[in-house]
């Protein structure tokens, strides 16, 4: 009976981790007039210090395409180095100051300029390791219209909404987190939310002051 019971144990310690992050987490944002917000970045802060069972990529793309940023919003882990590409056939800057209070004390951020796409040869491209969590706008001093926006997040538990507004983070560590929001079109503070996950999913819908902007 011994092999057995130290099979049974070994079973149990292996399905942990899954007993740990079972909960599951789908949050719909809305605008002031009940429409879906895209870009808007969901942060979920757990009590535990369990971590995502699949490593955050330490290297992502953005690319310059069209006269935008691609993707508009990326979200990081700190120390993840991203990489910018101008796929275009025009020469482009990347310009990139903190979002916020700190922009202001933060007037230089980096900059640079990539050549654009000539047939036959490789696209221009710089990159840049985002250390500290926060935002940063990205801009073009050639093209005013062009916006993106890199955020480093504090909690390796986080996601973007969709054209239709809707985040969904699964295998969420059970128990009290917090929720948190941020859009970049948004100019009121969003308080964040408390919540208890569990093994029921949870939906949260949220709605914002800001009207979405139509792109």
């Amino acid at each position: 009976m011994k092999p057995l019971r130290f099979s049974l144990a070994a079973l149990v310690v292996a399905a942990l981790p899954a007993l740990a992050c079972a909960a599951s987490l789908q949050i719909k944002v809305t605008d002031r007039d009940g429409q879906p917000v895209p870009d808007a970045v969901v942060e979920v802060q757990v009590a535990s210090g369990a971590v995502p069972r699949a490593p955050a990529p330490g290297q992502v793309t953005i690319n310059q395409s069209k006269m935008k940023f691609v993707p508009r919003v990326t979200v990081v882990q700190p120390g993840t180095r991203v990489v910018f590409t101008n796929q275009d056939r025009w020469d482009h800057h990347v310009r990139g100051t903190l979002g916020g209070l700190a922009q202001m004390l933060d007037a230089v951020g980096f900059q640079f300029r990539l050549a654009g796409w000539v047939d036959s040869k490789p696209l221009s491209s710089s990159e840049v390791v985002f250390d500290k969590p926060g935002v940063t706008l990205l801009g073009c001093f050639l093209h005013s219209s062009m916006r993106g926006y890199v955020v480093v997040a504090d909690s390796p538990w986080v996601a973007v909404t969709g054209a239709d507004g809707v985040a969904v983070l699964d295998e969420l560590p059970a128990g009290p987190a917090v929720v948190k929001l941020w859009q970049a079109d948004e100019v009121a503070e969003i308080a964040p939310s408390p919540v208890v996950l569990g093994a029921q999913p949870l939906q949260l819908t949220r709605q914002l002051s800001m009207v979405a902007k139509r792109r």
